[in-house]
């Protein structure tokens, strides 16, 4: 079984920590009386996201980061754990590659966002 680095586990604290601030103010803003809206549905109307996504963008690609990095490197040690030492190179590698291409995503979405009208 291998062992988890010391710097493994810090990173998995701090993404654990961001992602718990991070989360927290994501799901803020979708309470309709802090938004000044009737109800939650009017806290996604194209005029609000897009002004969060706007506002925001830079605070959602870390959140998005954050998770995918936070999430990929569990499932990487998971997979470690189950395997034998020869396919680390691969899990690795396939992990990574994932992790960019998610990664990509999440930019994409947030930079490509188009004017409204």
């Amino acid at each position: 079984m291998p062992r988890k680095s010391v710097i493994q586990t810090w990173f998995q604290y701090v993404t654990g920590i961001l992602l718990i601030f991070l989360l927290t103010w994501h799901l803020l803003v979708r309470v309709p009386w802090l938004r000044g809206v009737e109800s939650f549905a009017d806290t996604l109307a194209p005029e609000l996201v897009y002004h969060e996504i706007t506002a925001y963008g830079v605070l959602l690609l870390i959140f998005a980061y954050a998770a995918l990095l936070h999430g990929f490197n569990g499932l990487k040690n998971v997979l470690l754990e189950w395997t034998s030492g020869r396919y680390k190179g691969l899990i690795t590698a396939i992990i990574v590659i994932l992790f960019f291409i998610f990664a990509g995503l999440a930019t994409y979405t947030v930079v490509g966002v188009k004017p409204l009208g």
